[in-house]
């Protein structure tokens, strides 16, 4: 079953999906918010502010592959025609994310804790990856596991400029 599910898994990445002129994933922040009766306005909010961590609970994907769970953070960055959506995964030791692409999203990926294997690279915390909209790619946590946070952001940040 497990091997199954590798080969079969594919990324989620409805969030950008539109629905009623908003982004699923904007809505989703919106609702959770609104859900716990959280604001935050104009002010300074921290991952230990009352409340957080029951939203980010509530904000938690399970579209996940084996060994990965994931939570959607309750800040989104920007706006307009393309939000910034940001995410935590944690990775168990080894676990593999099996190739796939974003269909209409690039992101950019910074390990926190542990190591990341991509291709021949082990990336530990501070390093960073870009991974541009429709690139195929897979990746592996390390021996001792991987926490690391994304964002999203659509279209791509920078288009082909060969002529």
């Amino acid at each position: 079953m497990k091997e199954a599910r590798k080969k079969h898994w594919r990324p989620d990445d409805t969030f950008h999906n539109i629905i009623d002129g908003e982004f699923k994933g904007v809505r989703r922040v919106n609702d959770a918010l609104k859900k716990l009766g959280v604001k935050l306005g104009d002010k300074i909010v921290t991952s230990r502010d009352k409340d957080m961590r029951e939203l980010v609970n509530v904000l938690r994907r399970d579209t996940m592959p084996d060994g990965f769970e994931q939570w959607q953070l309750p800040i989104v960055l920007g706006g307009g025609n393309r939000p910034v959506m940001s995410f935590i995964t944690v990775g168990n030791a080894n676990a593999e994310v099996p190739q796939h692409r974003h269909r209409d999203d690039c992101l950019f990926r910074i390990v926190i804790s542990g190591s990341l294997h991509f291709r021949d690279l082990e990336l530990f915390p501070g390093d960073w990856m870009y991974v541009p909209t429709g690139q195929p790619y897979a990746f592996r946590a390390g021996k001792l596991g991987v926490v690391v946070m994304h964002v999203y952001n659509g279209g791509g940040l920078y288009p082909e400029t060969s002529k």
